[in-house]
């Protein structure tokens, strides 16, 4: 094991006054060389430093720039293998080899996703038939299911709120002149809008053949991942390597805690939220619940998209009912259960962010990159956690600090 190296800042104070000592004692040209001379050093020893920090940072902006075509894919490989990797290491110390413990694990993936298609699916679609029968009878219906509610609004406020169709259609009558006065400029951007798709229809093209690129990939690095992993470690200077061995580890415990932990929690409240719904009888139960415990994976979203399409379709089949409160009252049931049991027991207080933390992180990271932001936002802020944490600690035990 390497030593952590003993530095002039944590000598005994007695061993500072025997050096300071020391120089009294030596002649006064003797100690300005000396002083020089290890300025020098330490220049040197700093602009090496420097110079190699630098070649590394311009390597490492050069292969990202390089591989910006399949970056997506390749961290999506990476995060894929991430979660994979133990899986893999735990067949492999029983007695399987690495190639086949990978071939096994994919080999699952494989059948799970043969068997949601062949039982999940015909039931989506039969809901979804079942869904398409009766959107044409609730629109036709929607007058005679909102005139009353726009009544007791309009008793309430004075507002006119009943849609006056006639005008709608006089309205429309104006409008028909406007387009053929704009028909070329109409045609311009119809042509350009073509354009868009076509390119954007390419688009879609290379990142289908990325996304079948995208199991050849993590096979490669589940195989070689250890290595990978060594490798990197193995270029960090050695008097570092301690200090970085262990921030490391701490930062894998949190991305293993809220990664593996949420998407344990996530299906947990696919299942929860789909015997809910069909529970309360609104169409389309499972696919809702189903969707809404899969989006969980980023905090909040699939409860808020949940409940908005629950609340839909209850209202579509019952309209403004009780069954609207026990739709509601199911997400508050499940949600609540998952805040104080689910995620306490299996994520626990390992990724340390406090719910405030959270909802900034998805905030930020969804402005600033969509929903991709979201998806990295609250890993990344655990990363961040664990460096600002190492960060105040080297403050609190500096000379800046300390000195009185």
């Amino acid at each position: 094991m390497i030593q952590r190296r003993t530095h002039s800042s944590s000598a005994t104070p007695g061993a500072r006054r025997r050096r300071r000592s020391a120089l009294r004692t030596r002649p006064l040209g003797e100690v300005v060389d000396a002083l020089r001379s290890r300025a020098r050093t330490t220049q040197s020893t700093l602009l090496r430093q420097m110079l190699w920090g630098s070649t590394f940072v311009i390597v490492g902006l050069a292969l990202l720039w390089l591989l910006r075509p399949v970056l997506a894919v390749l961290a999506g490989s990476a995060g894929i293998a991430y979660v994979l990797d133990p899986v893999v290491d735990w067949l492999e110390d029983h007695r399987f080899s690495r190639e086949g413990a990978i071939g096994l694990v994919f080999t699952a993936l494989i059948v799970s996703t043969l068997l949601f298609f062949l039982l999940i699916v015909p039931s989506f679609v039969n809901q979804g038939v079942n869904f398409a029968n009766e959107v044409a009878p609730f629109f036709q219906n929607l007058d005679q299911e909102i005139d009353p509610l726009l009544t007791q609004i309009e008793a309430l406020t004075g507002w006119d709120l009943h849609p006056n169709f006639a005008d709608g259609l006089d309205d429309l009558k104006r409008f028909v002149p406007l387009v053929q006065e704009y028909a070329g400029q109409i045609r311009d951007v119809a042509f350009s809008t073509g354009q868009g798709l076509f390119v954007r229809g390419m688009d879609i093209i290379t990142a289908g053949i990325n996304i079948a690129l995208m199991p050849v990939f993590i096979f490669y690095l589940l195989r070689d991942w250890d290595e990978i992993v060594a490798s990197v470690g193995s270029l960090i200077p050695l008097r570092f390597r301690p200090r970085v061995t262990r921030v490391m580890t701490e930062v894998d415990a949190r991305l293993a805690a809220f990664v593996r932990g949420q998407i344990t929690v996530s299906l947990a409240l696919a299942v929860l939220y789909s015997a809910g719904l069909l529970i309360v009888n609104i169409d389309l139960a499972v696919p809702v619940g189903v969707l809404s415990g899969v989006l969980f994976i980023i905090p909040y979203l699939g409860t808020a998209i949940g409940v908005v399409l629950a609340g839909i379709l209850s209202i579509m089949k019952f309209g403004v009912s009780m069954n609207l409160v026990w739709t509601m009252l199911v997400f508050v049931i499940v949600q609540t259960f998952e805040g104080y049991v689910l995620t306490p027991k299996i994520v626990g207080d390992q990724v340390g962010l406090s719910p405030l933390v959270v909802m900034v992180a998805l905030i930020v990271g969804g402005s600033l990159m969509g929903i991709w932001g979201m998806l990295l936002a609250i890993p990344i802020t655990a990363i961040l956690s664990v460096l600002g944490a190492e960060w105040l600690q080297t403050y609190f035990d500096s000379d800046v600090f300390n000195h009185d």
